[in-house]
Order: C-alpha cells, then structure tokens, then sequence
C-alpha cells in the first residue's frame, strides 16, 4: 500500500516515516484523504494532542490511544496491529530518561514491519532527533509546500526570477 499523504510527501506500507511539519499540514492532509477510512487506522498521541481535536469526526476505523509514558508508549507499539500508525510526539515522554527516545525508534521500526508508521512532530527537538536515525524517510518543512505550476517563474525578493524545477 502506497499512500500520499501530500504531493510531496508519499509513504510506503512497512515503513517507518517521519514528519516534521505544521500542524495544518498534517490536519489538512488527514482530512483531504478521507479513503483512509478503508483501513484500520490507530493514532497515538501522548499528554496533550495538537492534531486530535482537528481530525474528520467521520473517520470510522480510527482508535485513539494514549501514551502518558515512554513505557507506555512502548507498550502501545508492541500491541498494535493496525493497517496505519500514526504517532504524534510528545517530548515531555523522554524528559527523565533520554535515553528512553532509542527504544520508543526501535519500537516504531519494529511496528513498521507489520503497518505503515508515521512519527509526526511540529517541530524538531533533541529526542526526535534520536529518533530519526531509525526512520527509512524523513520529511521536514517549515511551511507547507505550496503547490506550483511546473515551467512558470517566480520573484525572489532580490528581484530576480528563477525557473522552477520538475
């Protein structure tokens, strides 16, 4: 299963991915591809969430987990056999213990063999960077791409124009 989240942005079943975007990004992602409701779908966020309370209330086959913990975070990875896993990150869950961030990237690449994982964060931070060694891809924008015509130039504010590339 090959899924595109935004054009540019693809993700591949027993992959574990991470994304680094804004919130509106994600948010408008997951509610512009409401096929999504074809497969199971779990997404886990830890002691507060940016992205739940933005999410289509018409997804059917979407559980709604709670880490409070990297333990149980960890426990959470282990036990899930959905289609699609889609953690938020919380850095608050690594706090105490750093090293703590290794395990949690190694629990998500073991979920990857048997589901698509998706590790989202808003912005990067020293544990997320733990975890990205781990992840097969790694995607990070600072605003959301905007999409361009091919062929036509654009303004930079020097004035100069620049052609855009395919």
């Amino acid at each position: 299963m090959d899924f595109e989240l935004h054009p540019a942005v693809s993700l591949k079943a027993g992959t574990f991915n991470l994304l680094i975007a804004p919130e509106s990004m994600l948010a408008g992602a997951l509610k512009d591809h409401l096929e999504l409701q074809r497969y199971k779908m779990l997404y886990v966020c830890g002691n507060y969430s940016r992205i739940l309370t933005g999410l289509d209330r018409r997804f059917r086959n979407l559980e709604v987990r709670r880490a409070f913990t990297a333990f149980q975070l960890l426990t959470v990875l282990e036990e899930a056999g959905q289609t699609i896993v889609l953690v938020e990150h919380d850095p608050t869950l690594y706090e105490d213990l750093m090293e703590m961030a290794d395990y949690v990237a190694r629990a998500l690449k073991d979920a990857a063999a048997r589901s698509l994982v998706l590790l989202y964060s808003p912005a990067s931070d020293p544990f997320l960077e733990e975890m990205a060694r781990l992840a097969d891809r790694a995607f990070f924008f600072s605003q959301p791409p905007q999409a361009r015509r091919p062929g036509k130039s654009r303004r930079t504010t020097t004035g100069q124009s620049t052609l855009e590339a395919f």
